[in-house]
């Protein structure tokens, strides 16, 4: 097993002997494969693949390059990121159970919670601020089964102190799950933090050029493994193998992209922090950050996503998005291109005010175009606010 980061993108699961000196491992379209006699059909031989709907080369060797990269003993991969965090959910709920799930997790989480679990296995949840972590720990009730995390979470970009949540956690028999999907294995390795499940929508940094869904996810626990692969087994939610071998390319250059990313990311949140025209910034790689200390702790680095807000109003807000040019307006992040979108717009005042944040805030994915292209794109967008806010 590799050690280094940088060697592990690149070389991990390397079968060239295999595959007549292939540097990229071909793509196995086969849907099944041939076995020698009934034993290999029982399923007994290790590592024999026999039906793609349980596994298949590609997958296999993307599954080994994520689990090693999180120092994880187990990886599953899964056709997107919500069908992985589906899976780490169902294969921890309980019924009659309770979650406690941090506010700012994937809005599809909050959709799952409320539309399935809660209504099919009468399960109950609380949301809390996940920074701090005497509310977190006081909502834990006798029947919790899971804790929900994102550190940092969407859009705010607060941090939970991953360490003290576990160790609560783990003396009570309580299992963690977090969203890693903003740092990338490369910035943070939750499971040596303590967590129990690691998911990633590799649709993000891992495949980095927004041309393919996937999901990950990573555990060192035996029986947490066995229960999730069972799922996916019966429930069918493998990656295929073009988007498998989609998402080994993209990881051969994570690194390379991601330290990209994050340097314009920094280089624009500077600058905004310093504009008259922005009333607050949110990124967890500013020196002026408010959970620095534990952000050091935890985290390496910082990716390519932020989020600001103007002096002015929320429509204001909204004719500095529709002014941009270089910024797409569209969901998701992760890929080459820059994005911006409003994610709280159709909010509640009195949603954002629990959430902490407002309607008008502005959340940009800064991609690999450059930093000055994309300052001057902001810059020309803000302009608008010194001409009345008006498009």
């Amino acid at each position: 097993m590799l050690s280094d980061d940088k060697m592990i993108l690149a070389h991990s699961g390397d079968c060239y002997d295999q595959f007549l000196g292939s540097i990229a491992p071909p793509i196995f379209l086969s849907s099944l494969f041939r076995c020698k006699n009934l034993e290999e059909y029982g399923f007994s031989t290790p590592g024999k693949h026999i039906y793609s709907r349980y596994s298949n080369p590609d997958v296999s060797i993307l599954e080994q390059k994520v689990a090693e990269l999180e120092h994880g003993k187990y990886c599953l991969a899964y056709a997107n990121g919500m069908a992985a965090a589906s899976a780490a959910l169902l294969a921890n709920a309980k019924v009659g159970g309770h979650i406690v799930c941090v506010h700012n997790a994937y809005n599809c989480i909050h959709e799952i919670l409320e539309n399935f679990l809660k209504p099919v296995m009468q399960m109950r949840y609380t949301f809390v601020h996940g920074y701090d972590t005497q509310e977190l720990l006081a909502a834990i009730q006798e029947n919790t089964c899971l804790i929900i995390l994102e550190s940092p979470g969407s859009d705010t970009f607060t941090l939970v102190d991953l360490k003290a949540v576990t160790a609560y956690a783990k003396a009570h028999d309580i299992a963690t799950y977090i969203d890693n999907t903003y740092c990338t294995p490369l910035y943070q390795k939750p499971l040596e933090l303590g967590v129990d499940i690691v998911m990633h929508t590799a649709t993000k940094y891992m495949g980095g050029h927004s041309d393919v869904l996937g999901g990950m996810l990573i555990t060192n626990d035996d029986a947490a493994y066995s229960r999730l692969k069972q799922l996916r087994n019966l429930f069918g939610g493998i990656t295929a193998p073009m988007e498998a071998w989609l998402i080994l390319r993209g990881l051969r250059t994570m690194k390379v992209r991601l330290d990209e990313h994050q340097r314009t990311a920094l280089q624009i949140a500077q600058a905004l922090e310093k504009d008259p025209r922005v009333r607050r910034g949110y990124y967890p790689g500013l020196e002026s950050y408010p959970q620095k200390a534990l952000r050091d702790a935890q985290q390496s680095g910082s990716c390519g996503l932020l989020s600001f807000e103007i002096n002015g109003t929320v429509e204001q807000a909204r004719s500095v998005v529709e002014r941009l040019k270089i910024f797409s307006f569209g969901p998701s992040w992760g890929g080459f291109e820059s994005l911006v979108m409003m994610p709280l717009y159709f909010k509640t005042d009195e949603y954002t005010k629990w959430y902490g944040a407002s309607r008008g805030l502005i959340r940009i994915h800064c991609g690999l175009e450059g930093t000055e292209p994309l300052l001057d794109d902001l810059r020309q967008a803000l302009s608008v606010l010194d001409e009345g806010g008006k498009t």
